[in-house]
């Protein structure tokens, strides 16, 4: 017999999101694209869901190749290290990689597109995601780096409270989950 999925958040019933999620999207200027790749989609560890539920203009794209249509004028990429050109003065749509750091960088190769963008490469800012092992300083969850970059965009962080809440009470589930042996 097939589990119960919540048809808002995709997540199997005993792990719905909708319950943490703020009660009105968060508003924001910035478009945010995530690109995910595929094998990530069904991750019960993934916060995707979080932002895509939880921020007035956040979308998500499946797949392994995309069209670099999606590379219009004031788009930037949120990745680590170097590439890419400066900033715009304005951005209107920060893309996002979706998926393990091995899957990410997949997604890079095989659009090349994306590495041409200019490049937003946030600060060493510590992680929260302690349900998910980091390999190196910097390496944040999706949720994570998508917050931070509005945040540095935008201004006024204090907006994402409600987001950063409900990511919190997500991990805090999953780590509980992991003791109980409900994982």
């Amino acid at each position: 017999m097939k589990r119960a999925v919540c048809p808002r958040c995709e997540r199997p019933a005993p792990t719905c999101l909708c319950a943490m999620l703020p009660v009105a999207p968060v508003a924001h200027r910035t478009e945010l694209l995530i690109l995910q790749h595929p094998a990530e989609a069904g991750h019960a560890k993934n916060t995707t869901a979080l932002l895509t539920l939880g921020l007035q203009r956040a979308r998500r794209l499946r797949g392994e190749v995309f069209d670099a249509v999606l590379a219009g004028p004031g788009t930037a990429l949120v990745y680590p290290g170097e590439g890419g050109a400066p900033l715009p003065a304005a951005v209107e749509r920060f893309i996002l990689l979706d998926g393990s750091w091995r899957q990410s960088r997949r997604l890079l190769a095989g659009n090349p597109w994306l590495g041409a963008l200019p490049r937003l490469a946030l600060p060493d800012l510590p992680g929260c995601y302690a349900i998910r092992r980091a390999h190196r300083p910097g390496q944040l969850s999706t949720l994570e780096a998508g917050l931070h970059a509005l945040s540095l965009l935008e201004g006024h962080p204090e907006r994402f409270e409600p987001l950063w809440a409900a990511f919190e009470a997500f991990v805090q589930a999953g780590l509980y989950r992991r003791a109980t042996g409900l994982a």
